[in-house]
């Protein structure tokens, strides 16, 4: 029997919105614990004028904790993302798949899209438990 194709490409395409969640996410997180280092080792006052230590003032420096949660919940979001194209690979799960799918929206658009609607059209190609 051949394997139904909605199913895989979405499954593929989740895998890779939720790749580039993760890499995102790292990206976002490290970079704000990258700038704090910096203003750190110039010896800069957060906060100080519209430059501080010869950095311009990032939207971070004003609400600390925020690069961190975006960076961490799309890091979540991508980790939903590939566990539901595994699932959608596997056929298993359906409603696993379509959080999958839903996950890989949020962290890249037009692929996550792609795979929600093969997801959803692929509906009866899945395995009933």
């Amino acid at each position: 029997m051949q394997k139904p194709w909605m199913p895989v490409v979405a499954g593929l395409l989740d895998i890779v919105s939720g790749a580039l969640g993760i890499i995102a996410g790292l990206f976002m997180s490290l970079r704000v614990l990258g700038v704090r280092a910096a203003h750190a080792a110039a010896g800069a006052a957060p906060g100080v004028g519209p430059y501080a230590g010869n950095f311009p003032q990032m939207p971070h420096m004003f609400f600390p904790g925020m690069g961190i949660a975006f960076g961490i919940a799309l890091l979540v979001i991508g980790v939903l993302a590939i566990v539901g194209g595994v699932y959608a690979l596997r056929l298993k799960a359906w409603g696993l798949a379509l959080a999958g799918s839903i996950g890989a929206v949020i962290t890249g658009p037009v692929i996550g899209l792609l795979a929600l609607i093969f997801t959803v059209l692929g509906r009866e190609d899945f395995r009933k438990p």
